[in-house]
C-alpha cells in the first residue's frame, strides 16, 4: 500500500546505506558465528566438537564480499544440516529437499540460506519428530526460491521479531535491492519463510 501511496505522491524512501551496510555485515557475522549452535558444543564430546571446529574454519575463512557458487554455498549448508542433526536432542527432525538446477551457474553472497534455517532452528518448536523444519530450494540462473517452516513456538510473541530476522532483511535489501522478495507468515501452527532472489 505504501508503494501504491508513495508512486501517486511521486516520493521514494531514502535508502540508509550506512544501515544497510552494517546489517550485511552483522547478518554474515552472525551466520558465520551461530551462538546457539556453539552454547550446544560446550556440552558434547570431542569427536563432535572436532568436527565442528573443522566445519567453523571453513566458515571463517569465508570474506564478505567474495561470492561463492551456489554449489559451494549448498556443500556448507549440507555439514551446517549433519552437524545440528548430531547436535540436536532425539525427536528433532529436519527435511531438505533441493530441486535447485546445478548446470545455473550463479554466484550468491556467503552464508546468505543460513539466516532463515538458523532462525528455525533457535526459535521453532523442534523436539518432536511430527513436527519437523522443512527447507525447500528451487530455482535456475534467473531466479532462487528458499522456503524454510517450522512449528511455531508458542512461547515467542513475534516469531520473527528478533536481531537475526532483522539484520537479514536489511541484509537482502542492500544486496538485492528491487531483486527480492522475503515472505514472514506465521499462525498459531506454522511459520514459514519465503525467499526469492532474481539474479
Amino acid at each position: 500500500m505504501s508503494g501504491i501511496i508513495d508512486r501517486f505522491l511521486r516520493k521514494k524512501s531514502v535508502r540508509n546505506e550506512e544501515l544497510l551496510s552494517l546489517s550485511n555485515r552483522l547478518s554474515f557475522g552472525t551466520s558465520q558465528f551461530d551462538s546457539f549452535l556453539m552454547r550446544k558444543i560446550l556440552t558434547e564430546d570431542t569427536v563432535v566438537v572436532q568436527e565442528y571446529m573443522k566445519f567453523q574454519k571453513k566458515l571463517l575463512l569465508l570474506e564478505l564480499e567474495r561470492y561463492q557458487s551456489i554449489e559451494a554455498e549448498l556443500d556448507l549448508l549440507t555439514q551446517y544440516f549433519v552437524i545440528v542433526n548430531t547436535l540436536m536432542p532425539s525427536g528433532f527432525l529436519l527435511k531438505w529437499e533441493n530441486r535447485f538446477q546445478s548446470e545455473s551457474d550463479v554466484l550468491v553472497p556467503p552464508l546468505i540460506l543460513f539466516p532463515m534455517i538458523q532462525h528455525a532452528i533457535a526459535n521453532g518448536y523442534n523436539s518432536m519428530s511430527s513436527h519437523p523444519i522443512r527447507v525447500r530450494l528451487s530455482g535456475s540462473a534467473k531466479v532462487l526460491l528458499f522456503e524454510v517452516s517450522h512449528r511455531a513456538n508458542h512461547y515467542l510473541d513475534g516469531q520473527f521479531n528478533n536481531t537475526l530476522m532483522e539484520d537479514f532483511r536489511h541484509r537482502l535489501e542492500f544486496l538485492f535491492p528491487e531483486r527480492h522478495n522475503l515472505l514472514l507468515n506465521s499462525n498459531s501452527n506454522t511459520c514459514r519463510a519465503t525467499l526469492t532472489i532474481h539474479f
